[in-house]
C-alpha cells in the first residue's frame, strides 16, 4: 500500500499511473481474497500484477489481455489456476469464472453493442445477449491446464506442490496433461479437438481465445466507455464513446486496440 501511495503521488509519469489505476477497477483482483493476500510472497504477486498493469499503460489491448490472463495473482482470484480439464466420466467439467468474467467485465459485456455504446436490440426490443451459457462453458476449456510457474515442472507443481517464490510474480505456465483435448467452440469460433496436448497447442488455443475476445466488436465502445467513466464522466454521451471506440478500432495507422492512442483521444476529445 505505502509503494502504491508513493508512486500515485510522486512519480512524474502521472498519465500511466492514472491509466493503471483505471485498469485496476476493470481487470479487478482484490487483496481481500486471502489466495492473493496470505503471505509476503502472495503479496509480492499483487504488487507484481499493479506493476503489469502499469507496464501495459499504453501498449495494446491484445497485449494487456494476455498478461491480465497469465498472471497467477487473476489466476488464484478467479480460480482458474491449475483447471483441470473435463474427465471421461463428466463427474468434473474445467472451472469457468474466468471464462465468464473475461467476456462480462473486461472485454465485451453482457450484450451486444452498437459502437456508441447504446445497447443493440432484435427487432422485438430485446436486447440481444453478446454470448451463450455456452460460450462460457467451451471457452473455459482452453483457460485448463494453466498454473504456477516453476523451473522444472511436474504434476506436484501444478498443485502448487514445492511452489517457487517466484511463482507468485511470473506468468503461470503450460501444463499439457491437464489441458482440454475436446473442441471448443466459442463466439462464432471453434478450435478443433486434439489427440494430445503440447506447449505449442495450448499457446494455439490461447491465441485463437484472446484473439477472437479482442476483435470482438464490442470491444471498442466496452472500453471506451469504462476509460471515459475512470477518467472523465460516469455518464458519457454516445457521440463521446463512439468517438473514443473508433481510435480503439483504428489508430490512424490501421491498428486496432493502442491504448496509447486511445487514452490521448480520449482526454482530446470533449462531451
Amino acid at each position: 500500500y505505502y509503494s502504491w501511495w508513493k508512486q500515485a503521488a510522486t512519480e512524474p509519469g502521472q498519465l500511466r499511473q492514472r491509466m493503471a489505476f483505471a485498469y485496476s477497477q476493470i481487470f479487478v483482483v482484490s487483496l481481500l481474497d486471502g489466495g492473493i493476500s496470505g503471505s509476503n510472497d502472495a503479496m509480492r504477486g499483487s504488487g507484481a500484477y499493479y506493476d503489469m498493469l502499469t507496464r501495459n499503460a499504453f501498449a495494446s489491448y491484445r497485449t494487456l489481455l494476455e498478461d491480465v490472463t497469465l498472471s497467477p495473482v487473476m489466476g488464484r482470484y478467479l480460480t482458474y489456476l491449475a483447471n483441470q480439464r473435463e474427465d471421461a466420466a463428466g463427474t468434473r467439467t474445467p472451472d469457468e469464472n474466468y471464462a465468464r468474467e473475461v467476456m462480462q467485465l473486461m472485454s465485451i459485456g453482457l450484450y451486444e453493442l452498437n459502437l456508441d455504446g447504446t445497447v443493440r436490440t432484435d427487432a422485438n426490443g430485446n436486447r440481444i445477449p453478446a454470448y451463450t451459457s455456452r460460450d462460457i462453458s467451451e471457452l473455459a476449456k482452453v483457460f485448463t491446464g494453466l498454473s504456477w510457474w516453476h523451473p522444472t515442472p511436474t504434476n506436484n507443481t501444478f498443485f502448487g506442490g514445492n511452489r517457487q517464490a517466484d511463482a507468485f510474480v511470473r506468468p503461470m505456465i503450460f501444463y499439457p496433461q491437464y489441458h482440454s483435448l475436446a473442441s471448443k467452440t466459442f463466439l462464432g469460433v471453434t478450435i478443433p479437438a486434439r489427440t494430445a496436448a503440447t506447449q505449442e497447442t495450448m499457446r494455439e488455443d490461447l491465441r485463437t481465445a484472446l484473439d477472437t475476445i479482442a476483435s470482438h466488436p464490442n470491444v471498442g465502445p466496452f472500453m471506451a466507455t469504462r476509460l471515459i467513466q475512470q477518467f472523465v464522466t460516469s455518464n458519457p454521451t454516445p457521440a463521446y464513446v463512439e468517438r473514443v471506440a473508433r481510435v480503439f478500432n483504428n489508430n490512424g495507422q490501421g491498428a486496432r486496440g493502442d491504448m496509447g492512442a486511445v487514452i490521448l483521444s480520449l482526454i482530446h476529445i470533449s462531451q
